[in-house]
């Protein structure tokens, strides 16, 4: 009779969550569903992750790694390219070294994208425009690479590529030179092909070479 009185005395709880009543307690039922509900079962898994880091340091290091890592790994070869095309706007050209750096990012994804020797298009940039980017000759060419609207207004619409745009106008002039590259072949060839004077005398394949083939330090 006390046992039964003790368990009508005996404080319940009813848990939406587990849909069942329990008695409040220490009992397997009651400690489950705090473990489980309560602010307690954050409290363990803190504690498990300062466990974790306290004597498992190496593994929490390796997944910062995977996640701080950065996303394109810089060979050698690219950074030595870098510095090249950066030397040749550096001493060849009238821009800053703030737009030196950005157009230098341009022309390498370009040469890369297109199978193109990076010096070559900063060569034909110093030439073209000595890399102001609002360029626009008698001939109507312009931007950075010196396009020719009359010519490929035809097949570009520049309402849509702004050709004042660096990023623009050095894709669709790599795109221009790889052409005139693979159909002539021969380098001299190809850029009097550029410049628009295939069949004229020329100085223009000349400059650019000076300059493509020049030391730098």
């Amino acid at each position: 009779m006390t046992t039964f009185k003790n368990l009508l005395q005996q404080k319940t709880i009813f848990c939406p969550k587990c849909s069942r009543s329990m008695f409040v307690g220490l009992n397997c039922r009651y400690i489950s569903h705090t473990l489980k509900h309560t602010a307690i079962n954050s409290i363990f898994v803190l504690l498990a992750v300062v466990f974790l880091i306290s004597f498992y340091p190496s593994s929490i290091s390796v997944m910062s790694a995977k996640k701080n890592a950065p996303k394109k790994y810089v060979t050698d070869e690219y950074r030595q390219q870098e510095k090249v095309v950066s030397q040749i706007l550096l001493r060849f050209s009238s821009m800053e070294r703030d737009q030196i750096r950005k157009i230098t990012q341009i022309i390498l994804k370009n040469s890369q994208n297109k199978n193109l020797d990076p010096k070559l298009i900063a060569s034909i940039i110093v030439v073209e425009s000595s890399g102001n980017s609002l360029a626009i000759s008698a001939k109507k060419a312009v931007g950075i690479m010196q396009i020719h609207v009359p010519t490929w207004g035809r097949v570009v619409n520049f309402s849509e590529r702004n050709p004042f745009d660096p990023e623009v106008n050095i894709d669709m002039g790599t795109t221009i030179l790889a052409d005139y590259l693979k159909r002539y072949k021969l380098l001299e060839t190809a850029l009097s092909a550029y410049e628009g004077s295939l069949s004229l005398p020329s100085s223009y394949p000349a400059k650019v070479l000076a300059i493509y083939y020049s030391r730098l330090q």
